[in-house]
C-alpha cells in the first residue's frame, strides 16, 4: 500500500478518536467557571487552567464585578489534576455544578479549597481515572458526588463535613482510604451526622474497622452493602434505626457493636454476613425486620433479658403518610391479629405469633429462630406485663 495512503488512514483513525462531547484532543486542558451577578443572573463563562493557577485563552478576563461569585460548570481538554479554588479573578467560588465534571475520563487528582460551599448532585460521577480526593470542612458530599469513580482509592473528608450524600461513593471499587491513619484505614468526621442510602455500596476493597460517628442517627438503607472487607463496626450512643440491607453482603464482617440507643433493625439488615458469629440487642431495641439475619453465620443472638416477640408477616409499625388514616397497629393489639405469623417450637405444633421470653433466653435458640424457625417473620420486641 502506498505509504501516503497509509498515512491519510492513520490520520483519518485520529480525528475519528477525537470524540467531541468528550473534549477535542488537541484543546488546552481548562476548567469553565460560570460568572453569576449578585441577583443570580449569568454574566459569563470564563476558563482556567486545571489548577486555577491562570486563565486560558487569548485574553485574561475582566475583573469580577462587586457582589459577583463564580460556579463551576465543566471543563474542556483533558485536565488531569484538578483545584478548584474558594477565590478566583476576584470572586468567591460557590460550588461546582450537578454533572460538571460527569464521565470525565482524565482527571487523576481533586482538590476542594476550603470555603467552597457546594457540590451539585453527580459533580464528579463517572470520573474513571480519578484517584485521591480532597474535600473541604465546608461542603459536604453530594448525592452521586463520585458514584461510579473505579479509581478512587483516598478520600479526605475534613472535620466539619456533616454529610455524606446517597449514592456517593456507590460502585468505588478501588477505595481503600478515608481519612486513614496508621491505626485505621477509615476514620469518618467526628462532626458527621449523616450517610446516606448506597453511600458505600460496592465498595469492595474497604477494609478493617468502622466506627459510625457519634452524631450520626440512622445507618440508611444498604449503605454499607458488599463492602466484603470490613470486619468490625461499632456505632456511636445515638444510632436508633439500621436500614434495609445495610450491611448486607459484607462477608468479611466478624463483629458489630450496637448503639445503646437502637430501636430498629431493617430487613436484611445483616444478611449474608457469613463471618459474623454472634450479637447483643440493645435493650432499647423494639423491632427487628424479615430475614434481618438471612444466610449470616451468626449462631448467637442475645436478647435483652425478660423481652418476648410478637411475630408478624408484615410490619405492623407502617403508616402510610399520603392518607391521614394511622394504619400503624400496636403488637398484640385486635387490629394486628390478621397478621400473626405460625411458627413451631419444635415441629409438633404450630403456634401464633408469640415468643414468650424464656424462648429467647438461650443465645443459641434465640439465633434459630432469627436464621430459621422465624427468619420470615416481622420481630416487635415487648416487656410481659404481670
Amino acid at each position: 500500500m502506498n505509504s501516503k495512503i497509509i498515512a491519510a488512514a492513520v490520520a483519518a483513525a485520529l480525528a475519528l478518536a477525537c470524540v467531541p462531547a468528550l473534549s477535542a484532543c488537541s484543546s488546552e486542558p481548562t476548567v469553565k467557571y460560570t460568572l453569576y451577578s449578585a441577583a443570580d443572573e449569568k454574566i459569563r463563562t470564563d476558563s482556567f487552567a486545571p489548577d486555577a493557577s491562570a486563565p486560558t485563552g487569548e485574553e485574561a478576563p475582566e475583573a469580577a464585578p462587586e457582589g459577583a461569585y463564580y460556579v463551576v460548570t465543566g471543563y474542556s481538554g483533558r485536565p488531569a489534576d484538578v483545584v478548584i479554588p474558594a477565590q478566583l479573578n476576584g470572586a468567591p467560588v460557590y460550588g461546582v455544578a450537578s454533572e460538571a465534571f460527569g464521565n470525565c475520563r482524565y482527571m487523576q487528582t481533586l482538590e476542594i479549597e476550603e470555603g467552597v460551599s457546594y457540590a451539585g448532585q453527580a459533580a464528579f460521577v463517572f470520573c474513571t481515572l480519578l484517584s485521591e480526593v480532597t474535600i473541604p470542612s465546608s461542603m459536604n458530599v453530594a448525592d452521586s458526588m463520585f458514584a461510579g469513580c473505579l479509581s478512587l482509592e483516598s478520600v479526605n473528608l475534613a472535620e466539619g463535613i456533616t454529610s455524606i450524600g446517597n449514592r456517593a461513593f456507590e460502585g468505588c471499587t478501588s477505595l481503600k482510604d478515608i481519612n486513614a491513619d496508621e491505626d485505621f484505614a477509615v476514620n469518618f468526621p467526628s462532626t458527621l451526622t449523616y450517610i446516606g442510602g448506597h453511600a458505600f455500596y460496592d465498595c469492595n476493597v474497604l477494609s478493617g474497622d468502622i466506627v459510625i460517628p457519634d452524631k450520626v442517627t440512622s445507618i440508611s438503607l444498604y449503605s454499607f452493602s458488599r463492602c466484603y472487607k470490613i470486619t468490625s463496626v461499632s456505632m456511636g450512643p445515638d444510632v436508633t434505626e439500621i436500614g434495609f440491607g445495610a450491611f448486607g453482603g459484607c462477608f468479611g464482617l466478624e463483629s458489630i457493636t450496637l448503639s445503646p440507643s437502637l430501636e430498629k433493625i431493617g430487613e436484611y439488615a445483616f444478611s449474608n454476613t457469613y463471618a459474623m458469629q454472634s450479637i447483643t440487642l440493645p435493650g432499647s431495641v423494639s423491632y427487628v425486620g424479615m430475614n434481618a439475619f438471612m444466610s449470616s453465620g451468626v449462631a448467637s443472638v442475645i436478647v435483652p433479658q425478660g423481652k418476648a416477640a410478637w411475630l408478624y408477616t408484615r410490619d405492623i409499625a407502617s403508616d402510610d403518610s399520603e392518607t391521614p388514616e394511622n394504619e400503624a397497629a400496636l403488637p398484640g393489639s385486635d387490629e394486628a391479629e390478621s397478621w400473626l405469623f405460625d411458627f413451631s417450637f419444635d415441629g409438633s405444633r404450630d403456634y401464633k405469633g408469640y415468643l414468650p421470653s424464656f424462648e429467647l433466653s438461650s443465645p443459641d435458640k434465640a439465633a434459630d429462630y432469627f436464621k430459621n424457625s422465624c427468619l420470615e417473620a416481622y420481630w416487635y420486641f415487648v416487656t410481659p406485663q404481670g
